[in-house]
């Protein structure tokens, strides 16, 4: 069986080793929204494959049986879906349906979560809707980064590829099918979705610089009628910091200059 892999991030490479057979990947498809970015040109400079590039509202000029999608960025659409004969899995960094959408790693570490879901599925045409091929959680630790938990994620990600692709290639039932009458789809996050808010408590505040360390915006808060990026918390007064009420009345100081790095 001959693969088109969908993906923006050079682990893709790693990843799509794993296929069974020495020719399974026929291409690398990489979304035209991201040219020029470093992460997309590193997979055109590493790939042993021909590179395609996916552009909206254009199907491929060739096409293969089935597809794998790693950390992709871009809708693929209902008519590029059904050129593959065989379907197609995606690799998901959220619990499905309680995270389906965009952005949940971010969304996970902003909500408290104390662990993040990783999930391999099947693509149809509702998102993060398909049938599980093989899932797992990472711990989210109290001092865990998003930067951090992608990382984690890719690693989780990659070792449950074999058991996702045997399941997907034996044609087998799912693990199981998710209940979409559960759960949540988060949007993209936005940087209204990255602001702290008054009276929210310690935990909270951290929990959404943690979730917005680069390469995502920084956190913000409201200071002097601007949205001032946030780097950290501190306990004392210091420079280039913002005074801060929690929820239970406690102040503590925002870091917005280098002492939040």
């Amino acid at each position: 069986m001959r693969f088109h892999l969908y993906t923006t991030d050079v682990s893709g490479l790693t990843l799509a080793r794993n296929l069974p057979g020495p020719d399974s990947v026929a291409a690398v498809v990489v979304p035209a929204n991201r040219i020029g970015s470093e992460k997309v040109e590193a997979v055109y400079r590493d790939s042993p494959w021909p590179v395609l590039l996916h552009k909206p509202g254009e199907l491929l000029p060739e096409t293969a049986d089935a597809f794998v999608s790693w950390l992709y960025s871009q809708i693929i659409s209902v008519d590029q879906l059904s050129r593959y004969s065989k379907g197609g899995l995606n690799m998901h960094g959220g619990r499905i349906p309680a995270y389906r959408g965009a952005n949940v790693l971010n969304w996970a570490i902003a909500n408290g979560e104390s662990e993040l879901g990783v999930t391999w599925h099947e693509v149809v045409e509702e998102v993060d809707a398909g049938g599980i091929l093989a899932e797992s959680a990472i711990p989210i630790a109290p001092d865990a980064t998003a930067i951090g938990m992608r990382d984690a994620m890719i690693a989780e990600g990659i070792r449950l590829f074999p058991e996702a692709v045997e399941r997907f290639l034996g044609g087998g039932p799912p693990v199981r099918v998710p209940d979409l009458s559960e759960g949540t789809v988060w949007p993209s996050r936005r940087p209204e979705h990255g602001r702290i808010e008054p009276g929210w408590s310690l935990d909270r505040v951290k929990a959404m610089i943690r979730a917005q360390t680069g390469p995502w915006p920084d956190a913000t808060v409201l200071h002097e009628g601007v949205w001032c990026p946030v780097r950290g918390v501190s306990l004392s007064r210091v420079a280039k910091s913002v005074p801060y009420t929690t929820d239970d009345g406690r102040e503590i100081y925002l870091l917005i200059g280098e002492n939040g790095l």
